[in-house]
Formats: C-alpha cells, structure tokens, sequence
C-alpha cells in the first residue's frame, strides 16, 4: 500500500511517500481502507522523537475514519461497507482497565496506531469491534476522523474533572485542536471558561467558541488574571492541555479544593513542584488519556444531533502531510488539519 512515513527523527522533511506492505487483519480485527486522518501535536511529537515507541521508519496517524474492507474471520459487529472512526489505541479486551471500561489506557493489546500499530498516513489499517465505531450517515468521514481525540480527548477530561453547572474552569493551549473543543463542551455544560493563548490574534475565535474570558499568557504566567476573574478565589479545575510551560501558573490559578486534569505536554519531561502547594489546598490532580470508544460513541452522537461541531482548519491532500506538520508546529491555525486520502 502507499503510505507517507516518518524516515528518521526530525523535521517535515523527514516525512516521505514509500510502497509498503499492507497490513493483515487478525480474526478479530478488521480492515479499514483510510479515507481521512487527521493531524494533530502528539503526531509532531512523535516525528521529533519524543516517544520512544515510535521507531523509524514508521506510519504515524491516530485520528483514522474510513470504510470495513475487510472481516477477521471472529467479527460479526460490522460489515464489509460500515463507515467508522477509531480510537487511538486497540485494547486487549480482557485486562483489569478493559473489563471496568477504560481501554484507553490498555498496554496489553496491539498498541496506539503510530507506535505498535501502523497509523492513518497509510492507505489501510487494522482495527477491532473494541476501537471502532459506526459513523453516521450524516457525519462525513473527514469530520468523523478528528472527533476521538480533537473533541473526545476534552470530552473526556472534563468527565475526569467533576466539574459541575456554574463553576470555573481553565483551559490551557485553548487555542489548539484539543483546547478549542473543551471551550465549546465546556459552554454545553454550563461552565465559566478561561482560555488561555499565547496569541492576541486568536480571541474573537476563543469567544465565538464559546470562551466567557480570555487570558493572553504569552509568556505562560497567567495565575493573576484568573485570580482577578474569579474575585480573588481562583479557578474550580484546569485542563492541563500544554503541560511543562504552563503547569507551574495552572497549579497556581487554582482556588482551595481544586482540581487540575491534566491532559497533554508538548515539551515532555519533569516539571518543578512544591508539594506544601498540593497539601495546603487540598489540590486534586487527575491524569487524562485519549477517550474510550464510549466517549467517541457519545460524541458522535452530540455531532449527529448539530450539538456540537468540530473545528477543521483546513483539508490537505494526503502527500501534504509534511505541510500539514510545519502548520501544526508553527501554531498558524486553530483546529485541526485533515489529510484526505486519494483514490
């Protein structure tokens, strides 16, 4: 099959065309012929080498949609036909997260697509009844391929959050892919939001998104405008989205008994921490993955019903992945970057 992948670490010029083998369905897998995959930070990440699983050469892609080509000789859930969108990762199906419903953090199946599992760069890839979900006839496929982790990760991060009608939350990065759509579930849901950005350019957007404030943080230090905000208080939860550069002023726009999830971090590694911080205000902290399929299947059904809808920057042709890259890492569009599959 044709594939764009990843050459070595680096930059997008790294990202090259090549004829590869197809991948085989196991018999409890399916084929899916890619009709979309989207872009996203975690992918620019990986191609500079930031996750070790991720080994060159490699097919890197994990926001797929497209159509079952192919049955595993167990599957009885789809048909050859079926439209779908996966999630990020497929399970085992049996391991202690598997059986209480949280998949998403499964190590002991096939893997994350990019990393155990050849991505959506790929004309074809595998999935399971476990990951995928039937996309709606009125959802096109290049919708449907961004809404597990552009609206899903938010989705469920704010499910982690135990936020509730009226209160606070901070939102971080709100101007990338995953933070755009945690301001619009965060409205849905009756919350107060701060987006924070790093770019003036990027306001209107935040508040047509649904933002009640914006915090302009060029330099990450935004804990004194939320306190100014919330009378002095701070914030009920953050969402965590950029990690290392803002974790430091998330911790600190938090009131007493808050609560940060955290979600993502585009510069991995270690961040410092006093934890006299933690213990005197009695501060939650909370890991967020990527969603389950019963977050994307709920999803799915906010976007069916014209709830909700995703934010796509734009749509290039699938050899443009390295264009696509070079956006995504210079920040130059809010929303996400879609790669169409020719046929």
């Amino acid at each position: 099959m044709r594939a764009i992948i990843a050459l070595a670490y680096g930059g997008p010029e790294v990202l090259a065309r090549a004829e590869i083998d197809r991948p085989n369905p196991a018999p409890d897998q399916i084929l899916i012929q890619v009709a979309a995959c989207g872009v996203c930070g975690h992918d620019v990440l990986a191609r500079t080498g930031a996750f070790p699983l991720s080994k060159p050469p490699f097919v890197m892609g994990h926001e797929i949609a497209g159509t079952v080509v192919q049955l595993g000789a167990n599957v009885d859930q789809f048909n050859v036909g079926d439209r779908v969108a996966l999630t990020q990762r497929i399970s085992c199906g049996i391991c202690h997260v598997c059986r209480t419903g949280r998949e998403n953090m499964c190590v002991s199946g096939p893997g994350f697509y990019g990393e155990g599992i050849s991505g959506g760069y790929g004309d074809f890839v595998v999935a399971s009844a476990r990951n995928a979900v039937r996309v709606p006839d009125n959802i096109p496929l290049p919708t449907a391929a961004v809404l597990c982790c552009a609206i899903g990760t938010g989705f469920h991060a704010l499910r982690r959050s135990a936020l509730r009608l009226g209160e606070t939350v901070v939102v971080t990065g709100a101007s990338g892919g995953v933070g755009i759509h945690t301001i619009k579930l965060a409205k849905l849901m009756g919350l107060t939001s701060i987006a924070v950005s790093s770019s003036e350019k990027k306001v209107d957007m935040l508040k047509s998104a649904g933002a009640t404030h914006v915090v302009i943080a060029s330099q990450f230090e935004f804990h004194e405008q939320v306190r100014a905000l919330t009378h002095g208080e701070g914030a009920d939860g953050v969402i965590e989205i950029t990690g290392t550069p803002t974790f430091r002023s998330s911790v600190r726009s938090l009131r007493a008994g808050g609560r940060m999830v955290v979600v993502g971090n585009v510069e991995p590694g270690n961040v410092p921490f006093n934890p006299a911080i933690a213990v005197l205000k009695e501060i939650d902290f909370v890991g967020s993955g990527h969603a389950t399929a019963e977050d994307l299947r709920r999803v799915m059904d906010l976007v069916a019903g014209g709830i909700i809808a995703p934010i796509i920057a734009d749509q290039l042709p699938r050899f443009s992945a390295a264009e696509a890259h070079r956006r995504i890492g210079q920040r130059e569009n809010a929303g996400r970057i879609v790669l169409l599959h020719e046929r």
